[in-house]
């Protein structure tokens, strides 16, 4: 078992065991320190996710987003074999993958680059960004085009319990690390704060 996957189960193993309670009140102040950080601006363009199992949830951090009249946007696979996902328009029509993850079924697409904000779920995060996911490549594909700079590109911001955040994570090629991390302790910035 390589270094990644034994702390990825370690890292499970430990938000699994947080209880119900804690895992909602922390999805509940991840939303209050999002409100007062700019990141969520109003009429933004902000991509969730419909979390899956013991991953903290971001329902509160749209419900925000939509009182701020954001477009919302949450990834649908659309391979599962070459493990592809886009990032579709929420609408009122919703079907469960074959993960059990509840995905909209709407056609509305956005090029990640015209989100503004990406949440992102995790399993891991290190102190400079590093994300460790559940192992399918699935972000690392969609985010892929944001390794190229010189372009304008969403903030990624993690959501996660403070017991996910480890001092490092060996980094992969395909990484692509976030700008931010949300915890129920407030938020930390790895690149300095978006304008």
């Amino acid at each position: 078992m390589s270094d990644r996957a034994i702390e990825r189960k370690r890292l499970r193993a430990a938000r699994a065991a947080l209880p119900p309670a804690v895992r909602r009140a922390t999805e509940r102040a991840i939303a209050r320190h999002l409100e007062h950080s700019g990141l969520i601006a109003p009429g933004s363009r902000v991509a969730g996710y419909a979390a899956l199992g013991a991953e903290i949830g971001c329902a509160a951090a749209l419900r925000l987003a939509e009182r701020r009249h954001c477009r919302l946007y949450l990834p649908r696979i659309t391979h599962f074999r070459k493990r592809q996902m886009r990032f579709v328009a929420v609408t009122g029509r919703w079907q469960r993958n074959r993960y059990g993850i509840a995905e909209p079924q709407g056609a509305a697409y956005a090029a990640v680059r015209s989100l503004h904000v990406i949440l992102v779920p995790l399993v891991g995060v290190d102190a400079r960004g590093n994300r460790l996911g559940m192992g399918a490549g699935f972000y690392d594909r969609a985010l892929g085009c944001l390794r190229v700079s010189g372009w304008r590109r969403p903030i990624l911001v993690g959501i996660a319990h403070s017991c996910q955040q480890v001092a490092h994570l060996r980094a992969e090629a395909h990484d692509v690390p976030l700008d931010a991390l949300v915890t129920e302790r407030g938020i930390v910035f790895f690149r300095g704060e978006p304008a």
